[in-house]
């Protein structure tokens, strides 16, 4: 079987497996000024200040797995869809993931998961991250990917600047009673029938 290629992301920060300890691993990782563009044109917002998260990573005793928690804290400029104007927030989430080399070992889980796929051919539960995890590809995890995915559900769909609220009325179109649109689509068929 050929081996899958790890490719780099916006921000990547690769963690060797192998250097996992029997304790718990704490690491805190940071992105470059130059990583933190690049994230942010991925993520769509105008600008991102900085990045930096504080990891723990560990593997249960005889298992497979590894477990990465954390938090991540992030600087980050959006725009206001109420007024365009840009303004900075300060995102700061919980990060967790789980990872395990698949060419090993695969979970009881997973295996009994992919036997029900192929028997029914049907609507699959979709499984909890623990009991599904990504894959370790040759021997390393990403943990600045696992982060950027994370920082990504945390940007607001709708940001809105502090004190700026969205009032009711706002699109509603203001339509001069001498213009030359008409209020009603209708209205331009009513004499249809008699041209006809």
């Amino acid at each position: 079987m050929a081996k899958t290629e790890l490719t780099e992301q916006e921000w990547s920060h690769f963690f060797d497996v192998d250097d996992l300890h029997a304790t718990d691993t704490k690491l805190t990782i940071e992105a470059s000024e130059e990583e933190c563009l690049d994230v942010a044109r991925r993520l769509n917002v105008p600008a991102i200040k900085s990045i930096k998260a504080d990891l723990i990573l560990n593997s249960t005793k005889g298992s497979n797995i590894i477990h990465v928690k954390g938090m991540f804290h992030a600087m980050v400029l959006l725009e206001c869809v109420v007024t365009l104007e840009q303004f900075g927030a300060e995102l700061s989430e919980p990060v967790e993931g789980w990872f395990a080399d698949k060419e090993k070992a695969v979970s009881f889980v997973s295996a009994k998961r992919e036997r029900d796929v192929v028997k029914s051919q049907g609507e699959i539960e979709i499984m909890d991250e623990k009991d599904d995890p990504e894959a370790v590809i040759n021997g390393v995890i990403d943990l600045g990917e696992l982060v950027t995915q994370h920082l990504s559900l945390a940007i607001p769909a709708y940001p809105h600047k502090d004190g700026v609220k969205y009032e009711s009325g706002d699109d509603k179109v203001q339509i001069d009673e001498k213009s030359p649109l008409r209020k009603n689509p209708f209205e331009a068929l009513k004499d249809w029938k008699e041209n006809r």
